[in-house]
């Protein structure tokens, strides 16, 4: 019952507030349209409500052309700094939006005592003593502070890994494009063209970086923010060569065919070190699992002979 009533009066909340929300919203209306709709002579009847119809629908467009603009005023301001701390985690993962950093914010403060409330609600509900409902509170509020960090963790490590199984691909083409006359802009355009199905996440960062250098942006600047937005190590041996190449004027195509043959045997060698891992790995499945069932199927038809002749015995000895 206590339960049902925490959810009941957290979701009347939620609604009211949305409801305080859009409210507010909807009164928001420009100076220059009160004044356009005060100096407009009255219409007939008929086309009044055509007209106001119209009316609301420009009026809902400017309201989401202004929202639009105000989003992409803060992505040009929080791309224009470099991010730091929680931003940077959330951009290797993926979440580059400003909104998602709001909700990761809000998650890791909300999500806590939800869960809380959650549990102390659950363990009344229950019939628990109080020992035991602290306890589901505190596991609650441990739980709420531990997933929002560990789902970032997991989607940045899912990208770390992306990226580095098809960066080596990725340098082989990019190898191709500029021993065929192409420049690092355009051989960059190349790779997010030809890695949109195969890898997204390294399609986009590519294209990120082409876009960055049409706007303006320095090359080394640039390079350099694609190694802080991946956190690959690949991708900063990547980033360093390319700075070094442009500064002491070298050959980028054997540079970079150089970096290629580096990278494609490491990742010969991490596929290796996974296969010699394999078999240590399959010790415990074997031990806890396939062997007592091997132990129960070969031993157990003699364990019942045994049974069946020792008992007849021990029971003539008595």
């Amino acid at each position: 019952m206590v339960l049902l009533l925490t959810i009941a009066v957290f979701t009347a909340t939620a609604l009211g507030v949305l409801a305080a929300y859009w409210l507010v919203e909807s009164r928001r209306e420009s100076l220059p349209q009160r004044l356009k709709e005060i100096s407009k002579p009255p219409p007939g009847a008929g086309s009044a409500r055509g007209e106001n119809i119209g009316s609301w629908i420009t009026g809902v467009r400017k309201r989401f052309k202004r929202k639009r603009r105000i989003q992409d005023d803060i992505v040009a301001m929080v791309t224009s700094e470099q991010p730091t701390g929680v931003r940077i985690q959330l951009i290797q993962a993926g979440l580059r939006h400003p909104a998602f950093y709001q909700v990761y914010v809000g998650g890791r403060v909300v999500l806590p005592v939800f869960l809380f409330l959650l549990a102390v609600s659950f363990g009344k509900s229950m019939g628990m003593v109080n020992q035991k409902i602290f306890f589901l509170g505190v596991l609650g509020l441990f739980f709420g502070v531990l997933v929002p960090i560990a789902v970032v963790r997991w989607k940045i490590g899912k990208r770390r890994e992306e990226i580095t199984d098809y960066l080596p691909d990725a340098l082989d083409l990019l190898v191709v494009c500029v021993e065929a006359g192409l420049g690092l802009n355009a051989s960059f355009v190349k790779i997010s063209e030809e890695f949109k199905l195969t890898s997204p996440t390294l399609s986009d960062e590519f294209d990120i970086v082409n876009r960055e250098m049409v706007a303006g942006k320095p090359r080394i600047e640039a390079l350099r923010s694609l190694s802080d937005r991946t956190g690959v190590e690949e991708v900063k041996s990547l980033v360093a060569m390319l700075i070094q190449t442009e500064k002491l004027g070298t050959s980028l195509a054997q540079s970079l065919r150089v970096h290629s043959d580096s990278l494609r045997t490491k990742r010969r060698q991490r596929a290796e070190e996974a296969a010699a891992k394999t078999t240590i790995k399959l010790v415990f499945p074997l031990v806890f699992l396939l062997f007592p069932a091997l132990f129960v199927v070969i031993l157990g038809p003699g364990f019942i002979q045994i049974v069946q002749v020792l008992l007849p015995a021990m029971g003539g000895g008595k």
